[in-house]
């Protein structure tokens, strides 16, 4: 499954992000994503990193957790948010 700018992702928790930014970074791609209401209509304030993993099994996003990861891909994720058009 290949993710995009603006797709919205269902987490295995049932809970619904949008996909605000990607990078890459080290041969990894990462996703800035900020969770939706349940119904998609409205945006809470959640942000994730995530890392993309890509196994036999299909596509899973992995939460970025280590903070000098996050730092050394954070103003690029920043940055790419500039890029999008999201009108």
């Amino acid at each position: 499954m290949k993710i995009n700018i603006n797709d919205v992702v269902t987490l295995n928790d049932d809970r619904k992000f949008v996909v605000l930014s990607e990078t890459i970074y080290n041969e990894n791609k990462y996703f800035y994503l900020i969770e939706l209401t349940s119904d998609g209509e409205e945006v809470v304030d959640n942000i994730k990193i995530v890392k993309e993993l890509i196994t036999e099994d299909g596509t899973k996003l992995i939460v970025v957790k280590d903070t000098d990861e996050i730092d050394d891909i954070k103003e690029d994720l920043v940055k790419n948010l500039d890029k999008n058009d999201f009108e």
